[in-house]
């Protein structure tokens, strides 16, 4: 192990080095693709992990509306609404995350990475390198021929282990995370959204206040839940509720983003 730690984070030794034959042997194009593979592969795991969260994060902000009375997150606000987040997630996942990718980026740079030598006619200057074969043609004495090699750093790479595993324990570990029971989840689904839009007629500025899903006083026996700035009740459990039809929320349904659908599909309340 100490002679892993004396090698360091990305130098260069004939220890390790990778030697590639045939073709690409010595190629800089090559070498430059082979090196940046893990680079592209971990932009790939940060953007999944990335909407990964941002789909948990928006079911437990949908959730909250049912516990806590709040004003609605747009992208262009009014009035009291909240803007969006600027790293699309809130700070205390979209820094850490972002942190800890920055962090991985520069231990596989350290990991794997170019080495371009400069071969000297003697040898001199990279003795190490014995799989080196001349061209046929002539070269002048003093004439330099530059080779290209994958190098790697044994001790980044053991470092980058531990801290993938850790980011991926995480995330399983959020999503053993359960939600606060009282409201049906949604998900992206425009037709739930909707209907949970559809307050009442006179709560004409619902959108630019601070809501609060539950149900509202209906006529009949069919109970109605949605978000509103009027006072709601917590729904029973042994009762049914559904869409208001007969209630308009264009413009409600506009300002969350659900869209001016009339949603038809029953909903009953979950304890």
């Amino acid at each position: 192990m100490s002679h892993l730690w004396s090698l360091g984070y990305g130098g260069i030794s004939s220890e390790t080095t990778i030697h590639l034959y045939g073709a690409l042997e010595g190629k800089l194009i090559p070498m430059i693709f082979l090196v940046n593979l893990p680079q592209a592969l971990l932009s790939f795991l940060y953007l999944t992990y990335n909407a990964l969260f941002t789909s948990m994060l928006l079911a437990e902000e949908w959730d909250g509306f049912a516990h806590q009375r709040k004003t609605l997150r747009v992208t262009c606000p009014v009035g009291k609404q909240r803007s969006t987040y600027w790293l699309q997630l809130p700070y205390s996942y979209g820094i850490p995350l972002l942190v800890m990718s920055g962090i991985l980026h520069w231990l596989v740079s350290q990991s794997i990475f170019l080495v371009r030598l400069v071969v000297q006619d003697n040898f001199s200057s990279v003795y190490w390198i014995n799989t080196y074969r001349a061209s046929d043609s002539y070269r002048p004495a003093g004439a330099e021929v530059f080779i290209s090699r994958c190098g790697y750093s044994p001790i980044a790479i053991i470092t980058v282990i531990p801290l993938g595993a850790l980011l991926l324990f995480l995330v399983i570990a959020n999503g053993f995370r359960k939600y606060n029971k009282g409201m049906t989840l949604a998900g992206s689904c425009s037709a739930a959204i909707s209907a949970a839009c559809h307050r009442p007629e006179k709560d004409v500025d619902a959108a630019v206040l601070p809501v609060l899903w539950g149900a509202v006083s209906t006529e009949g026996p069919i109970g109605h839940c949605c978000l509103t700035s009027f006072e709601v009740s917590p729904p029973v459990e042994s009762e049914s509720y559904a869409d208001r039809d007969a209630m308009s929320s264009i413009d409600f349904g506009t300002a969350t983003g659900a869209g001016s659908s009339q949603a038809g599909s029953g909903l009953r309340s979950r304890t």
